[in-house]
């Protein structure tokens, strides 16, 4: 009888953890937030990319609008007041302004608005920096609202700023994030980024010329985001010297399709569109279609896969 009680708690502890590594993981939502590029666009807000992973938020880029941005994609209901509760971390690819010029509202706001931790934040050299720098900015304002009204917690009042290498940089039991180098020449390093999760895989170009290393990180994606420009924009307003600087270290809308068809993914965003007019969405389709044949998506502020 001793015998049976056992094993019929052994049977029982083994389903258990059956069930448990069967259980499935929480499916990945992603929601552009910005899709524009430096010049300010009341339609497209700053660089930034949103990838929801059950309660968990992470952020690639926080261009301007970021937080305006969150708002409107109801991430607040979702993830706590002001988005915040369960933001997990922020990566930026590089640190050029118009990928970081809202990271001091995201800092603060989701801090005043329930973040009780540091903010973790990832990127390449110089976002320690920049972190201090963001701290000591805000240091008045941070002491007056957690000292003398004492409303709001200090452990969120402080950026856990990470150097960038390549490779995992974080994971748990339903995420895995992969930071790989992209080339921005001469802005080094700059980084791309892998999510994988529940079997489906998204990939973050971030600024680019046609990279190898991007199409090895991206090979079978599900979803490849990735920056486009159209030649001809750079070429009416400005001169033929800096026209070629900007198409040297992007991708014009025919290279993200080379980059697609090469990896192989299943579907190709273009995003840090220039220029942002929507008018401009056929000619961007047709470009990048001369390459890719798989489906292709004109990104829009707010749209989610």
């Amino acid at each position: 009888m001793r015998l049976g009680t056992c094993s019929l708690a052994l049977l029982l502890a083994a389903c258990l953890v059956t069930a448990a590594a069967e259980e499935p993981k929480p499916p990945m939502q992603v929601i552009l937030l910005g899709t524009g590029y430096p010049r300010p666009d009341p339609e497209r807000a700053g660089p930034a990319t949103a990838l929801v992973v059950g309660e968990k938020l992470f952020i690639v880029d926080a261009g301007r609008g970021v937080v305006l941005r969150l708002a409107a994609a109801e991430l607040p209901a979702a993830c706590g007041v002001a988005g915040s509760k369960c933001l997990r971390a922020v990566f930026l690819t590089h640190l050029h302004s118009d990928h970081t010029s809202g990271l001091p509202d995201l800092f603060t706001t989701s801090w005043i608005f329930g973040r009780h931790q540091p903010l973790e934040l990832y990127g390449p050299k110089g976002t320690k920096e920049m972190a201090a720098a963001l701290e000591k900015f805000f240091a008045a304002d941070i002491r007056i609202r957690r000292d003398l009204t004492e409303m709001h917690p200090g452990a969120g009042t402080t950026l856990n700023a990470h150097t960038l290498k390549e490779g995992v940089v974080y994971e748990d039991s339903d995420v895995r994030i992969t930071a790989f180098a992209v080339d921005h020449r001469p802005v080094v390093p700059v980084f791309g980024y892998r999510f994988d999760s529940g079997g489906k895989s998204v990939v973050i170009s971030g600024d680019t010329r046609p990279s190898e290393n991007l199409i090895k990180h991206a090979k079978g994606a599900d979803i490849l985001i990735h920056e486009a420009y159209l030649p001809e924009h750079f070429d009416r307003v400005d001169t033929p010297e800096v026209a070629a600087r900007l198409k040297a270290y992007h991708s014009s809308a025919e290279e993200a399709g080379q980059v697609a068809a090469q990896a192989g993914v299943k579907l190709l965003v273009l995003t840090h569109l220039v220029p942002g007019e929507t008018e401009s969405e056929r000619v961007f389709l047709e470009r990048a279609g001369k390459h890719f044949k798989g489906k292709i998506v004109v990104g829009r502020d707010l749209l989610r896969f």
